[in-house]
């Protein structure tokens, strides 16, 4: 099937949208339905009120309309319209709200394809057990004097938009996997509390995506203070979903050693991993930059997250690791 995934102008609906095919497996089939309550009328019916809510939404001026991109809302949100499309504002809001974050989702910038070829992150090309993404980021990986946090969001990111119109991923989600071991004050100090804060808040409420684990590798005692800040940030459902192992080894025994880099305990280089996930981004440059286009009038939306971020200044929020005393 080929995928419109134009950002259609001023909520122009096209004449008439391309017509969804399931193309999975029975498996997975079954595992939308009970896991999302997903089916065929339940689809057909979610994707045309999402289109219908965007071409009503006076402050939605650009935006996808494909059945790829709004399946991301709706099976985030296990089919929960009025969920759906908030989700849909936020992110729309928070991507126009931190262009440093979101925009120019380049494999081919420069600074971009430094940190992927450095290894500090990689999406694992074989699924785990349970057919979800597996996402490994090594914090040892990285020039620290080549980077800023602006930098690593704008590449954490970009991993997800590269991953986020497949729909296997979109059903079964994500596990991500963090290997702290060389995880630094200067590393952590990088970041202020309000960045923290509105990345937690994008990853929970604004960028689509059913993260089912998260696994710490090897974190410091020294980051203890920064682990709790950010728990404290997360709900119920996501603390709940956090593993932390002392040892690569610990954490190689509760995982499919086949799917892991070689440098890990399995048996594929990670330096092949990295060079078939630049490929997969180099299919998606031309999507990725075309999304920057992608505009919601905010003037029109109340309680964006701007205002969120100048609450937390008057609150005295502004801070960063660099003044929090750690163990």
């Amino acid at each position: 099937m080929d995928i419109d995934t134009t950002v259609y102008s001023n909520c122009t609906s096209p004449a008439t949208y391309q017509q969804y095919t399931w193309a999975l497996t029975d498996k997975l089939r079954k595992t939308a339905k009970s896991e999302l309550r997903e089916d065929e009328h339940l689809r057909s019916q979610g994707l045309a009120q999402m289109r219908e809510f965007i071409a009503k939404s006076p402050h939605i001026k650009r935006c996808r309309t494909d059945a790829l991109f709004l399946l991301r809302f709706l099976r985030a949100k296990k089919y929960s319209i009025p969920q759906a499309c908030a989700m849909l504002e936020k992110y729309l809001t928070v991507r126009q709200t931190n262009p440093s974050w979101f925009q120019r989702l380049d494999i081919d910038d420069p600074e971009i394809a430094a940190i992927i070829d450095g290894g500090y992150i990689v999406p694992l090309p074989e699924r785990d057990d349970h057919g979800r993404q597996v996402i490994l980021s090594v914090a040892g990986n990285l020039d620290l004097n080549r980077v800023s946090s602006a930098l690593l969001a704008r590449v954490h990111f970009m991993v997800q938009e590269v991953l986020a119109d497949d729909e296997q991923s979109q059903i079964c989600g994500y596990v991500h996997c963090v290997d702290e071991r060389e995880l630094t004050m200067k590393l952590m100090g990088m970041w202020s509390l309000v960045d923290i804060k509105k990345v937690v808040d994008c990853i929970q409420n604004g960028v689509p995506s059913r993260i089912n684990g998260f696994n710490l590798i090897g974190m410091p005692s020294t980051a203890a203070t920064l682990l709790e800040f950010c728990v404290s940030l997360l709900n119920d459902k996501l603390r709940k979903r956090i593993n932390l192992y002392r040892t690569v080894e610990d954490f190689a025994g509760k995982i499919n050693r086949k799917i892991i880099p070689k440098e890990y305990g399995g048996t594929v280089p990670m330096a092949n991993m990295i060079a078939q996930f630049k490929e997969r981004c180099r299919r998606k440059r031309a999507q990725l930059l075309a999304m920057d286009e992608m505009y919601i009038e905010l003037s029109k939306m109340p309680g964006h997250c701007a205002d969120s971020c100048r609450r937390d200044l008057e609150a005295g929020m502004i801070g960063s690791f660099r003044k929090l005393e750690v163990d």
